[in-house]
């Protein structure tokens, strides 16, 4: 579709994938839009992503949640700290370090030395917004 997306980190054991968009759109349409999205990758890449809820159908695939797409569901933020043992963070990472990179690997103890070594690659997340609706028109149905 040719928009930019941020990925992180959740502070636990997954990744989210951000993609800043324009708010023209209310929640519901966004959900649609995400679980069109997903549907069509699911449909490419069945063995590698799941739309399942069930955590023991979903170990080892990409899950596509399209249900956080709704009013009232909440982020954990970039840089926030969760509340388990070792204190994970959500950290934002560059597409070149998924390889490498697992979501526990990131911790208060070395946050503060990755900002400085990578920048802040949270910070234009929530101004660089994308229309939405220019994407859908350009994407082959």
């Amino acid at each position: 579709m040719t928009l930019e997306a941020c990925v992180k980190t959740s502070g636990k054991t997954g990744l989210h994938v951000f993609v800043p968009i324009e708010r023209t759109l209310d929640f519901d349409a966004a959900r649609k839009v995400c679980e069109m999205v997903g549907r069509h990758l699911l449909r490419q890449h069945p063995k590698d992503i799941t739309m399942d809820w069930s955590v023991n159908k979903r170990t080892g695939k990409i899950f596509i949640d399209y249900n956080m797409n709704v009013r009232g569901k909440t982020l954990n933020v970039a840089y926030s700290p969760r509340g388990v043992a070792g204190a994970p963070v959500s950290m934002p990472l560059g597409w070149d370090e998924l390889q490498k990179a697992h979501p526990l690997d990131f911790r208060l103890t070395n946050a503060s030395a990755r900002l400085e070594k990578t920048g802040d690659r949270w910070q234009n997340a929530l101004r660089d917004k994308q229309s939405l609706e220019q994407a859908l028109e350009r994407s082959p149905a």
